[in-house]
């Protein structure tokens, strides 16, 4: 029986050598390598895109908007132009998601997993026992860490695809405004300001301003789409998986034991009629 359970340890501690070496060599190089991602740099980079053209577009119509005759149109352009930050923040999301997919791709797979099964024979010993446990839920929560991202981009990737066509309207949309505003503002310089100021001018401002507060509206969706796709679902999906990975691992069965009433000195008791108790004298 020991010969048999020396050669049990045996061929589990060469599996978990062979089992870091395939992850080091093999999963490290090949999951660390930036064209294993190009479908998820390509999905992200089609974001990034799409951000620097809704803010590039905000802006140009913000400008626009406060160059018509008159303050109706400024507080509107105030607020398109706060899409700028909101802008920057997608924006920071997007490129810490492409370069933590390789870094996380290199970490896990050339020194967490193959660390991990490298120490895994040595919770065969019976003084490190306890040492198994703790290696393996640092595997699965690294493994889970790494499969944040690819699973979150799928996801918003649904999401996007189906609010894309709405972005690159709210983008044209906001071109022909931002185009509509040079002219009248062009306008404005080359002709009478007299008949300007009681005419066609206040008519065009009135109409920009409109177009300018129905933009606003579906910057606003546009903007919300981008940080949930970005922003809130990577984050839902990690605490998902960090979540199912504490049901999984972390989860403990207790058993409540029934409370004893404690023993008072000088009482008995309160037992079936059928047991007695002999008290010695």
């Amino acid at each position: 029986m020991k010969e048999e359970n020396r050669l049990g340890l045996i061929l589990k501690s060469l599996f978990c050598i062979a089992l870091a070496a395939v992850s080091f060599f093999v999963l490290g190089r090949l999951l660390s390598a930036p064209e294993t991602y190009s479908g998820i740099f390509q999905s992200l980079d089609d974001k990034v895109q799409s951000v620097l053209k809704l803010t590039a577009s905000s802006t140009a119509a913000s400008a626009g908007i406060t160059a018509i005759p008159g303050d109706a149109g400024t507080p509107i352009a105030e607020k398109l132009a706060d899409f700028s930050e909101y802008g920057i923040l997608i924006l920071c999301v997007l490129y810490a998601e492409k370069y933590l997919l390789t870094i996380l791709g290199s970490g896990v797979f050339r020194f967490i997993i193959p660390a991990a099964c490298i120490l895994y024979p040595l919770g065969f010993l019976r003084r490190l026992e306890g040492i198994r446990p703790i290696l393996s839920k640092i595997a699965v929560v690294s493994l889970a860490l790494y499969f944040v991202i690819p699973l979150s981009v799928h996801v918003s990737d649904k999401i996007y695809d189906t609010y894309q066509a709405s972005i690159d309207s709210t983008i044209t949309a906001a071109e022909e405004l931002a185009d509509d505003t040079n002219q009248l503002s062009e306008a404005g310089e080359d002709q009478n300001a007299i008949q300007k100021v009681f005419g066609i001018l206040s008519e065009g401002a009135t109409s920009i301003a409109d177009r300018g507060a129905e933009l606003l509206n579906r910057f606003m969706e546009s903007l919300a789409v981008m940080i949930v796709t970005s922003c809130v679902i990577p984050l839902l999906v990690l605490a998902f998986s960090l979540w199912i990975i504490n049901q999984v691992l972390g989860a403990r069965i207790s058993i409540r034991r029934p409370r004893l009433r404690p023993h008072i000195p000088g009482s008995r008791p309160n037992l079936p009629a059928d047991i007695t108790i002999d008290e010695e004298e």
